[in-house]
């Protein structure tokens, strides 16, 4: 056979298939509850989040509490999100097969954001809920898997707790906190892992929308695009230890707020809710007890929503001023400039807006007055240029931050 011949032999033989790489596989904990529409988020969150930063990898949601719609709302963008349910443990019972099998599959363990683990939490110590938050951790590691947990928050780490979370926690590949209080609570308690930092809470990461749903919903009531405020109020307000003995002043601030918002602006206001317990909460404190002047003014969200629903409306408001922190932490992420009061004693949430340089948008309610507030709300209204500008460079600290944690995750899978 002649060289020409050998060539042309050669070249037209296909090449034998190289074995392609195994998919990595990542077993998320996720879904705490569906009464909170940031809860709700976390989920097809940390799914975008997931297929941007490490899209070799494959996902298995660990459920602990989704329902169908929301199983619903997340298949239409993520048609191929992989759910298993059931608790790591239950009294007196060995850990549930399949969950072992998913340990077994995985080469990551990864708790989505939230604040999951702690004890003495509002004043409550309930050992058994400590453990058994902390229960895949040891699985994982049991398992011979990296583990770790995105933007949670470590609120309270009351003994004995630090001591028989020590080592577990600190055998995580990475600590990912969702704000830098969290940081030193977990340094405090004596947790010392490779990477213990702080990262953008997942729900920056939440884009799911439903456009005609909301514009169905604000052509019901009346509300023009850009021309209203939501306001959101805390269902713990009034009953949570360390905040309720002030929580009446509280809400009178945020009522003050309201009124003159309402007054100088004449645009209506959209009192809805991040929880649904806030529904009810909202008429009784921000709405029943307003001037005759303002009442007309007024609307009441008075059903709960899933969370696409309820960006698609707060992206058609003009801002928002809340309580609760994860309506505006969706809205910033998607366009919004708006406001947060808090009490520290809603959690430690708060401090990531500091954390990602717009600390002046967020005011605690036991020293802020409701004059810095209005001002503040009244002066984003005015001028939104330079509000969007302010929100734009925080979102560009998410970015770099969100990114860098994802880098942490993807060498702790050996990508």
């Amino acid at each position: 056979m002649s060289e020409t011949m050998l060539r042309r032999t050669f070249l037209s033989t296909p090449l034998l298939a190289q074995p392609r790489a195994a998919r990595k596989k990542i077993l998320l904990r996720t879904g705490w509850q569906m009464r909170n529409i940031g809860d709700v988020a976390f989920t097809p969150a940390m799914l975008g989040a997931l297929q941007r930063f490490i899209p070799e990898a494959d996902v298995t949601c660990w459920a602990s509490n989704i329902d169908e719609p929301c199983r619903a709302m997340i298949r239409r963008d993520f048609p191929n999100a992989k759910f298993i349910d059931g608790g790591a443990t239950a009294p007196g019972k060995p850990t549930p097969p399949h969950i072992l099998e998913a340990f077994r599959d995985t080469d990551l363990f990864l708790y989505n954001s939230g604040m999951v683990i702690n004890y003495g939490l509002h004043g409550t110590h309930d050992m058994e809920r400590t453990i058994n938050s902390v229960t895949p951790l040891h699985l994982a590691a049991n398992a011979g898997k990296p583990y770790g947990t995105w933007a949670q928050t470590f609120d309270v780490l009351n003994p004995p707790a630090n001591i028989v979370l020590r080592q577990i926690l600190s055998g995580a590949k990475f600590l990912f906190t969702r704000e830098s209080i969290s940081v030193g609570i977990l340094k405090d308690a004596g947790v010392a892992g490779p990477h213990i930092a702080f990262a953008p809470d997942i729900a920056f990461q939440f884009k799911q929308r439903n456009d005609a749903v909301a514009a169905e919903y604000l052509l019901s009531e009346g509300l023009e695009p850009g021309k209203f405020l939501i306001a959101m109020i805390h269902y713990a307000v009034l009953d949570r230890p360390g905040v309720r003995e002030r929580g009446p002043e509280y809400v009178q601030k945020m009522r003050e707020v309201l009124i003159r918002w309402a007054r100088e602006t004449r645009l209506p206001i959209l009192i809805a809710p991040e929880d649904d317990r806030e529904i009810e909460l909202g008429k009784q404190q921000l709405i029943d007890p307003m001037p005759d002047d303002v009442k007309p003014l007024l609307k009441l969200r008075k059903t709960f929503w899933l969370p696409d629903e309820a960006l698609s409306v707060f992206l058609s408001s003009r801002t928002m001023f809340n309580m609760e922190p994860h309506g505006n932490i969706m809205a910033l992420a998607n366009g919004l400039p708006c406001l947060h009061c808090f009490e520290w004693a809603f959690g430690k949430k708060a401090e990531m807006f500091r954390d990602i340089g717009i600390g002046e948008w967020a005011f605690h309610l036991a020293s802020a007055t409701p004059q810095q507030m209005g001002n503040a709300l009244l002066a984003v209204h005015r001028d939104y240029a330079a509000a969007q500008r302010k929100r734009e460079a925080a979102m560009k600290t998410v970015e770099r931050l969100t990114a860098a944690g994802f880098g942490v995750i993807r060498k702790s899978m050996g990508l």
